[in-house]
């Protein structure tokens, strides 16, 4: 297993101040994967829909029931639908399943953004200021959604997303995930990692899920 908690800078943040969310429990659903004992941040919805999977080609690795993990350490972009408007989060959930670590972002509505998905180095800036913040973990996975935001600015003036900007991951691989911009409708959050794992994407539009897939083995 990888050293964990090297400290890196990257940027935080946000142009609005967000309350904590409380700490819950619950397993995202992927129907290509065995599930055993599972671990949870945070709260999110229920995700037993059929999902779509999305990866850069590269080797697969191989989870500890014997499944092949389809992942990359290559960017990821998919654009979003052209007469999408913002997409609003509403929740983020890290948990993790037999040899893979999840980090689960819900959008209200079933609206799914387009979204840039990379390993980068450090320090990352904050979108606009520039500032920088610290991430705890030894590779950084930056995932920005677009057109998306915590906050309706179009209606009700309020914020969506009531979670807190930070999250600890108590899994495998995942050390926190940090919001590291919300501005100009791009959406930003980067994933501190114990190293550069292999990851896919899994979309599920029924649920309105966008879950980011890490090899923990």
């Amino acid at each position: 297993m990888p050293n964990r908690r090297c400290l890196a800078s990257v940027a935080i943040a946000v142009t609005l101040s967000l309350g904590l969310a409380a700490c819950g429990s619950d397993d995202p659903d992927d129907g290509d994967l065995s599930v055993g004992d599972t671990t949870t941040t945070t709260v999110s919805s229920d995700t037993t829909r059929p999902t779509t999977t999305t990866s850069a080609p590269g080797p697969s690795t191989t989870t500890p029931g014997g499944t092949a993990f389809d992942g990359s350490t290559s960017p990821t972009s998919v654009p979003s639908p052209p007469d999408l408007g913002v997409a609003l989060l509403s929740t983020l959930e890290v948990g993790g399943v037999d040899g893979v670590d999840q980090v689960t972002f819900t959008f209200e509505d079933g609206q799914l953004p387009g979204y840039d998905v990379a390993y980068i180095d450090p320090p990352v800036r904050q979108d606009g200021s520039g500032d920088e913040v610290e991430v705890e973990g030894g590779a950084f996975l930056s995932i920005r959604f677009a057109p998306a935001s915590g906050v309706d600015l179009l209606d009700t003036l309020e914020p969506t997303y009531t979670g807190p900007d930070r999250v600890e991951g108590d899994t495998e691989v995942v050390t926190e995930v940090v919001r590291t911009g919300d501005f100009e409708a791009n959406l930003t959050w980067v994933v501190g990692a114990d190293d550069e794992v292999p990851y896919r994407i899994v979309t599920d539009p029924a649920a309105g899920t966008v879950t980011v897939e890490l090899s923990a083995t």
